[in-house]
């Protein structure tokens, strides 16, 4: 949600994992939805692999600056700049 309303990470980017099997969009709260499945970075991540639980900072990538990025190096570049 932080990295949604300090604008790293728009709503409606699209986010996938390291080998692009699952694709899910970014919500406005700063959750995500995959067609019909909603939910938080890591409980989607686990619905969607079938897994009991799932790092979602470092399962979702999406691409910044034309490099593909766990969404995890955007976190550490917001608690960057808050830190400032």
């Amino acid at each position: 949600g932080a990295l949604v309303e300090s604008g790293w990470l728009a709503p409606g980017a699209r986010v996938f994992d390291k080998k692009r099997r699952f694709t899910a969009t970014v919500r406005a709260d700063g959750s995500l939805q995959a067609d019909a499945e909603t939910g938080s970075i890591h409980g989607l991540g686990a619905k969607l692999q079938g897994a009991p639980s799932c790092n979602g900072w470092t399962f979702w990538h999406v691409e910044h600056e034309g490099e593909v990025k766990p969404i995890d190096a955007l976190r550490q570049l917001y608690l960057l700049a808050v830190e400032d």
